[in-house]
């Protein structure tokens, strides 16, 4: 692994690889060489590798929730966002703490026409990290796109409360 990933840094991805595949072949239940390998994948545009990678190792053991995670997130790369949801919903029920995992599903939801959902998932990320003004920016959006003026309003305030230095974030006030 250490190998794999100083030869990624020195931009050798082709030694990265190698060396990756050589960790998952001494310990293929090796969380950290999967998903690192994955990632590299994923920077060098293979994403089909990245999920067959992902997908072997959530076979193997399917309650490691940053592989549910990292495949929920190459899939929705690839705008695959129903099979994409599933996975952040898997992955949001393996790590009920990680507010991002949330957030993602929500996007991913919305993506997939499935907005009451993508509702319920923003708000939750969003309790559990109200300081993120990412989240505020997606309900907004989200919200303004369903024509719910009042919801809208509110969260492009809260944006502009979380980041009154965006200039988008008193745009998107602006447009409510």
């Amino acid at each position: 692994l250490n190998l794999a990933v100083l030869a990624q840094h020195r931009g050798r991805s082709d030694e990265a690889e190698g060396q990756y595949l050589a960790a998952l072949r001494i310990d293929p239940d090796f969380t950290p060489a999967r998903a690192n390998l994955a990632r590299l994948y994923n920077a060098l545009g293979r994403n089909a590798d990245a999920e067959r990678v992902l997908r072997d190792g959530l076979a193997r053991q399917p309650g490691i929730g940053e592989l549910q995670y990292s495949l929920g997130l190459v899939l929705a790369e690839q705008e695959r966002f129903a099979d994409a949801a599933a996975a952040l919903a898997r992955a949001a029920t393996l790590m009920p703490e990680r507010a991002k995992i949330r957030y993602n599903l929500g996007l991913a939801q919305q993506r997939a026409g499935r907005r009451g959902e993508a509702e319920a998932s923003l708000l939750a990320a969003q309790k559990l990290d109200p300081a993120d003004p990412q989240t505020a920016y997606a309900l907004a959006v989200l919200y303004a796109q369903d024509r719910r003026w009042d919801e809208a309003a509110r969260w492009a305030d809260a944006l502009v409360a979380l980041n009154p230095s965006e200039p988008g974030a008193r745009q998107l006030l602006s447009l409510i």
